[in-house]
């Protein structure tokens, strides 16, 4: 794997490296500071070579590379035909809630979440009801919200930003949970390729019933980092919700980007030293941040997340507990999210993204040593 130096990243001219000053450490948003797969980079230069740049093509090789790629890594090989692109997870997300849900019904959001899930409410004209996500998501909880007449759990699984891979025995009980009330699982499923101890567990995958009422939606865009290429991909796991689908107006399911789709296909393609590599740099980056920053933030405590590249850092019992993100900015020039963005219960913690090179996990404890 090549780890491309400051220099480089900043030259990227992305959003990690273009919101804060040059003098700043960005380790917020989900980008990461690795090369690029190179089977990825090498069909992109291809298909700039054949100035493929016009409208996306009628038929693709996408379904099939997701199938294949999920069969292989998480043992559930979803058909092929039942897997549409759509430009970004927010998107497939959001659409799975407007016309595969009760229309009007409340959605439940475990917090704290995804930010631009938190949104929900005030764009669909929908209730959210929040639950607690700390030490994983009661399950009596989410009756209580199926009881009040929720239609839809937006499940982040892999989740962000506290980290834990869900277990079988949960989402099999969740999935019974959710049919009795006539209920869906909007399951975004970004971070899978992701886990560290074991593979992911894909929500459909766990049972009939579980593939009746789950609608996953995921991407390429965090384990191979190309978010900005806006491919995600819908992946029905029965013959009713793939149709629906298509019924759907076009205007809310276009825009797909046609070098996202090259680029997406390669990555389930791709040989697996890419993914096996990042998940060995970063096992490290998350251990060594483990055993480092309590020493170095007295009172911190971190979650030790089982997949994504984020670390979810507790700040509740140390000096920097009001708005920890923005007073280590000021302190150390280390950005990262503040907590309060991820709703309740966010306050007095920050979110890291340890997605970076060895020299930079370095130069950011060094800085972090003078926090306090």
């Amino acid at each position: 794997m090549r780890f491309p130096d400051l220099n480089e990243l900043r030259a990227r001219n992305t959003l990690k490296w273009t919101r804060y000053p040059a003098d700043a450490l960005p380790m917020w948003v989900a980008e990461s500071d690795f090369g690029t797969c190179p089977e990825v980079k090498q069909a992109l230069l291809d298909a700039v070579d054949r100035e493929a740049f016009g409208y996306p093509p009628a038929t693709t090789g996408l379904g099939e590379a997701l199938s294949k790629f999920s069969t292989s890594h998480y043992g559930w090989g979803p058909k092929p035909e039942h897997v549409f692109a759509v430009p970004d997870v927010v998107r497939g997300v959001w659409l799975a809630i407007e016309h595969l849900t009760r229309p009007g019904a409340p959605i439940i959001l475990p917090t704290p979440s995804y930010m631009p899930f938190l949104e929900f409410s005030r764009v669909m004209d929908r209730e959210t009801m929040i639950i607690d996500a700390y030490g994983g998501i009661d399950l009596d909880a989410v009756e209580d919200c199926l009881r009040r007449g929720a239609g839809s759990i937006v499940l982040v699984s892999p989740y962000n930003p506290l980290g834990f891979a869900f277990e079988r025995e949960f989402l099999v009980e969740l999935a019974e949970l959710v049919a009795r009330y006539d209920a869906r699982i909007i399951a975004d499923e970004i971070h899978a390729p992701l886990v560290f101890a074991r593979r992911n567990i894909p929500v459909a995958s766990v049972s009939d019933t579980a593939a009746a009422v789950t609608v996953t939606v995921t991407a390429t865009s965090k384990a191979w980092n190309i978010a900005g290429l806006k491919c995600a991909q819908m992946v029905f796991s029965n013959a009713a919700d793939a149709a629906a689908w298509e019924r759907i107006h076009p205007l809310w399911r276009e825009g797909v980007s046609t070098i996202g789709l090259v680029a997406a296909e390669a990555c389930y393609r791709a040989d697996t030293a890419f993914l096996d590599e990042q998940l060995q740099v970063l096992r490290s980056n998350r251990d060594t941040l483990a055993a480092e920053l309590p020493a170095l933030i007295p009172g911190l405590t971190t979650t030790i997340p089982d997949a994504t590249f984020l670390m979810w850092l507790d700040f509740r019992d140390t000096a920097l507990a009001d708005r920890p993100a923005a007073q280590i900015l000021q302190r150390c020039k280390v950005v990262l999210n503040e907590g309060l963005t991820f709703g309740p219960g966010g306050a007095g913690h920050a979110r890291l993204n340890f997605a970076c090179t060895p020299d930079t996990l370095t130069e950011a404890l060094n800085r972090l040593s003078t926090a306090v």
